[in-house]
């Protein structure tokens, strides 16, 4: 089986590792799974084709794929569709964001293959975009969650027979709570017998911030062991975190890293004893909250978006409304009982494993493939 995926985003952002990592699982299964992206403006390549190659991936760089819609480059675009398709013997092609799929389902005269589209707006597409027009056209649409796939088949008049809803999957061996990473307790000059309230969430207003420092002013001020870290950035961090938590008095208990990445970023993560999670941003499936459970972290999410989908209630972590009083009621828990963060901690992990990982992942999209295609489920060992 051969598929072309097509992604249309110039920067290493949201779905791009996801995108990335399911080529890399399907191949893992034997599926030829190649990925179309634009090469960058100027001097610089866009950061996914320096990824793909890192992971022995060599992505086909013939198209402008653009994320927003641009009318000759589209035009261009589905002219060489056709001709790669054709040269490349693909049984059909799997999209990723918005202007992929509309190049996609609009050459489809051409190229004469099904179009499939995975989505990563955990409460279903939303926008102005001619959502209904280009679904008419798609074979099969993967949702991140089942509330995506209710409001899409509801919105669009989409056949939920073909809706099958897929967890994005999470990197479990990179994601390891056992694998050697750096100590970010020592690097921020935590106790290392400190119970760590972690959040990660760029620094923005809409981001909840605000809630999130008033519960943990109060449990600072009930437990004297308490300290929270703060991962990511943003245009907004001194009016959102960095002068609140200076007028509060909390500079020696809040801790902020700045934006980390690889190995440090999952050292930052292991540093938890929870994490905290308070709405969706820009990756509306929430990628920081199953990558904090595949290390074995329990998550007090807000219930908002897909959350409550991610994250059992009193098994994997704790749903709360959302405002500080519900939120430092569920701090509150876990600082007074190690054994629910270990016990919750462990059923994260495990879930992650089971229903996160990349290779399951893989495995529920070759299932879509194959019955798109008309074909018998192959068996994998």
């Amino acid at each position: 089986m051969k598929v072309l995926h097509f992604f249309s985003n110039k920067r290493w952002t949201g779905p791009a590792e996801p995108t990335l990592n399911l080529c890399v699982s399907l191949h893992r299964l034997g599926i030829k799974a190649d990925l179309a992206c634009s090469p960058g403006g100027g001097d610089r390549l866009n950061q996914i084709v320096e990824e793909a190659r890192d992971k022995g991936v060599e992505p086909i760089l013939d198209f402008h794929l653009e994320k927003h819609r641009n009318a000759l480059k589209n035009w261009e675009d589905r002219r060489t569709l056709a001709r790669v398709a054709a040269e490349g013997g693909y049984d059909l092609i799997h999209c990723h964001l918005n202007n992929a799929h509309l190049i996609a389902v609009r050459g489809r005269r051409r190229h004469g293959l099904p179009v499939i589209r995975q989505s990563y707006h955990g409460t279903g597409f939303s926008g102005p975009w001619p959502y209904r027009r280009m679904l008419k056209n798609t074979a099969h649409l993967i949702e991140p969650s089942t509330i995506a796939a209710e409001h899409d088949a509801r919105k669009y008049h989409y056949d939920e027979s073909k809706i099958t809803v897929i967890p994005n999957g999470v990197d479990t061996v990179r994601f390891d709570p056992q694998r050697n990473t750096p100590d970010a307790r020592r690097w921020l000059e935590i106790p290392h017998d400190a119970f760590v309230v972690g959040i990660v969430a760029r620094l923005q207003t809409h981001r909840h911030y605000g809630d999130f420092l008033e519960a943990f002013r109060v449990l600072a001020q009930e437990r004297d062991n308490v300290h929270a870290i703060v991962v990511g950035r943003g245009t907004r961090q001194d009016q959102v975190a960095l002068n609140p938590v200076k007028e509060l008095g909390l500079e020696d208990r809040v801790h902020f890293s700045g934006y980390v990445t690889d190995d440090n970023y999952v050292g930052m993560l292991r540093a938890f004893d929870v994490k905290v999670y308070l709405v969706p941003g820009s990756d509306g499936t929430c990628r920081a909250v199953r990558e904090a459970m595949a290390m074995g972290k329990p998550v007090i999410a807000a219930d908002r978006g897909m959350l409550r989908e991610i994250v059992d209630d009193g098994k994997t972590g704790v749903i709360c409304d959302g405002t500080a009083e519900g939120l430092l009621e569920a701090l509150r828990r876990f600082a007074q009982k190690p054994e629910d963060v270990k016990a919750m901690g462990q059923a994260a992990r495990q879930k992650a494993e089971r229903v996160f990982a990349l290779d399951a992942q893989a495995r529920a999209v070759l299932r879509v493939y194959e019955s798109v295609l008309g074909k018998k489920p192959t068996k994998i060992d």
